[in-house]
């Protein structure tokens, strides 16, 4: 079904459109014309001034019909919008948009620039810039006269050197001492001497070689005419057409009375007598900069009579051009308006009858334009949507089965992550954790809902981050994708031994993803194969040592009974070194026996035993060896059930533990703290030595169960080696930590 097959435009309302376009131009044309007649009106003949007259008229008859046009167009808008006619509140929206958008701008545009021109023009013409242009003219007029003046001096000087050159100068030929006249002109920077004698035609006169015919017949046409005008009172004279000084120049009998020369100079012009006048041009420059600064100051006197008139054009201006692009605009938001609301009404027809559920409506477009190809797409989509209908159910059925495989196949890969042994961590391409499996989480002491989705460099420490920068340097320096690497670290109080793999994840395209680590827990594996190498090399060495100590025991010994003599005569002698070979074969088994205890340790005898019998009387042993330490013993509830175990073996695991306790303790308390208790819901039987002595360091704590690791002067090393060795045997742990304030726990969990 086709409906809404909408109108074209009638020719009234394009006739409308070409009319208001023909009128915003011919009202830019007549402000235009406006104010350049406004501004040269002073130079315009009477008909200028009908002219102006005549345009404001026809700008203001143009203003109206525009408004006119606009305001019809607003009337109507209302009468729509009381009437709810179907798209006249989307025309009143865009109408008061474009105005608003206008507006906001082009006002503050207008009042910025009718005050710029404003405050522009007061400066221009204020009282300081007239001052200052006064000033400059009036510096210029000085500087003429201190020119004059010095010239004048100058003169006087000139009349005297003339004195003595007078009879060459007017006894006969200018020839004759040419070169004495000529040294007078460089000297005086002067141009020309000329003579000016009412009784010849031709005045007398010497020229620098330098200046062109026209320019002295210039220069001698200006000093006859002021000459004349003169009279009796020579002065200096400017010539502004030659930009040269002309001053009267005093010859008189004496060359040292001033004075008197003024007086002759004035008694021959009196007389009409010949005058001698000096021609020096001004300093190159100054000239021309002096008529630019009197024509300066005469063009802003000109300019300063059109102040106000210069403010009303640009006004003039400044207002049609606003009130044009306030009418274009709202011109433009009706004309838009009319040109999307009516295909619009259609679509919403339609669109209400698709909302009904008809998918078989249809519109028509004639016009091949944005609007032709959203009617197509219409159409398009209407027709799409029923066939959207059909398939939807499939599809979503497909969508369902798929969410659920996807759904098994997480949960799958989670539970397997879950419970694998090695721990499993994968890190996005900015370093934050996604994924943190329960051995991982083991390992690093953290929670997986802590870890996850923060940055790496949050979570662990500074040298875990270590070993994260060391991967990044092995992966710079090979460019592999697969890295692996052992590394020990401390997590918390517990060191471990860990083989971290470390994976590279890229896609299809080569671009870093993240990265996925594994860590393998190596600490058992690596004690039991440092253990067994140490058990070895005890078992050698006691052999090698065992051999030769018995000759040498049965050697000094038949020596004492051999020479009884020797002991008689030198008894304390003989005696003392004998007795230290004893002795120290002695020590030396005792270290050969504690090398094959721990190289071959009896098989472990497991019976049933009271674990907090067996520590009371070890205890009671040390509390009679050493009476100034306190030996304190404590059972939490619920108390340790009967343990199978080797009696003999914890015996000495106690004893060694003990002795170890006894020589760290120092300063004034000096205690030794046993603490039993029993966990029955993880079935373990724990059992803490704590002592109050020097404590260990981080690196003691990795090393303090390997063999022949010792931290006292004459310690073995097997003493902790041979307690963690029956500990494992009984499928227990042991492990060390920190004794708050100061001292060392040891601690032994079994299983019960």
């Amino acid at each position: 079904m086709i409906i809404g097959k909408p109108t074209n435009v009638t020719t009234r309302r394009r006739r409308e459109r070409y009319w208001v376009a023909a009128v915003m131009l011919l009202i830019v044309i007549c402000g235009f014309l406006e104010g350049w007649f406004y501004q040269f009106r002073a130079d315009l003949p009477p008909l200028g001034n009908f002219l102006l007259f005549a345009l404001i008229n026809l700008n203001v008859l143009l203003l109206l019909l525009l408004a006119y046009l606009l305001l019809r167009n607003i009337v109507k808008l209302v009468f729509e919008r009381k009437k709810s006619v179907l798209g006249s509140n989307l025309r009143t929206r865009l109408v008061v948009a474009f105005v608003g958008v206008t507006l906001i701008p082009t006002v503050p545009l207008f009042g910025l620039a009718t005050q710029f021109i404003s405050f522009s023009l007061d400066y221009w013409f204020s009282q300081q810039v007239e001052q200052s242009l006064e000033q400059s003219v009036a510096l210029g007029k000085d500087l003429l006269g201190l020119e004059k003046a010095k010239l004048a001096a100058d003169g006087r000087a000139i009349g005297a050197e003339l004195q003595g050159l007078a009879p060459a100068w007017s006894g006969g030929p200018v020839s004759e001492r040419r070169e004495d006249l000529d040294a007078l002109l460089r000297r005086h920077d002067l141009l020309a001497l000329i003579e000016l004698d009412p009784r010849q035609r031709v005045p007398r006169q010497i020229w620098r070689d330098d200046i062109a015919e026209e320019n002295r017949r210039g220069i001698v046409d200006f000093l006859r005419s002021a000459a004349a005008t003169a009279g009796s009172n020579p002065r200096v004279l400017y010539d502004d057409a030659d930009q040269v000084f002309l001053a009267p120049v005093p010859i008189s009998d004496s060359i040292d009375d001033a004075a008197a020369a003024a007086t002759t100079v004035a008694a021959t012009a009196t007389t009409a007598a010949a005058m001698v006048w000096a021609v020096q041009a001004l300093p190159e420059g100054v000239a021309d900069k002096l008529n630019a600064v009197s024509s300066g100051y005469e063009n802003y006197l000109q300019l300063k009579l059109l102040q106000h008139p210069l403010k009303v054009s640009h006004f003039i201006v400044f207002s049609i051009v606003t009130l044009l692009v306030i009418f274009g605009a709202v011109w433009l938001g009706f004309t838009l308006a009319r040109s999307i609301t009516v295909p619009i009404q259609e679509l919403l027809s339609a669109t209400e009858r698709i909302a009904q559920g008809d998918l078989e409506v249809r519109l028509d477009w004639s016009r091949q334009d944005e609007m032709g190809r959203l009617v197509a797409s219409f159409n398009k989509m209407v027709h799409d949507l029923g066939e959207s209908r059909r398939q939807l159910a499939g599809a979503y059925a497909a969508l369902q089965d798929s969410h659920v495989e996807l759904e098994r196949r997480r949960r799958y890969m989670e539970i397997v992550l879950t419970n694998i042994g090695a721990g499993v961590a994968s890190v996005d391409s900015n370093g934050v954790i996604v994924t943190l499996n329960r051995a991982a989480e083991g390992m690093f002491g953290v929670a997986g809902t802590e870890a996850v989705g923060r940055p790496y460099s949050e979570v662990l420490e500074a040298h875990q981050l270590d070993i994260v920068k060391s991967f990044v340097a092995m992966h710079q320096l090979s460019r592999q994708q697969n890295l692996e690497q052992q590394c020990r670290l401390m997590i918390g109080n517990k060191a471990l031994i860990l083989l971290i793999k470390v994976s590279i994840l890229r896609d299809e395209r080569d671009r870093y993803l993240g990265v996925v680590a594994v860590f393998e827990d190596l600490t058992d594996l690596e004690k039991a194969h440092r253990m067994a190498a140490w058990r070895e090399v005890a078992r050698r060495i006691a052999h090698e040592i065992k051999n030769p100590l018995t000759p040498i025991q049965l050697s000094a010994q038949r020596l004492r009974r051999r020479y009884p003599e020797l002991v008689n005569a030198d008894q304390g002698i003989f005696d003392e070194c004998t007795r230290m070979i004893v002795d120290q074969v002695a020590q030396m088994k005792l270290l050969v026996n504690e090398f094959s205890n721990f190289a071959r340790l009896p098989q472990a005898n497991p019976v049933p035993c009271r674990l907090l019998e067996l520590i009371q009387e070890t205890l009671t042993l040390y509390r009679h060896g050493y009476p100034r330490v306190s030996f304190e013993l404590e059972e939490s509830d619920p108390p340790l059930p009967v343990l199978r175990i080797d009696r003999d073996q914890f015996q000495r695991v106690m004893v060694n533990l003990l002795d170890n306790a006894v020589h760290a303790l120092d300063g004034e308390v000096r205690r030794v703290e046993v603490r039993l208790s029993h966990d029955p819901v993880l079935r373990i039987a724990r059992i803490e030595l704590a002592d109050t002595g020097s404590g260990l360091s981080a690196e003691d704590k990795l090393r303090i169960f390997e063999p022949y690791y010792s931290k006292k002067d004459k310690g073995t090393g097997l003493g902790l080696a041979i307690v963690a060795s029956i500990v494992a045997d009984h499928h227990g742990f042991v492990r060390v930590r920190d004794n708050l304030p100061k001292g060392t726990v040891m601690v032994i969990e079994l299983p019960t």
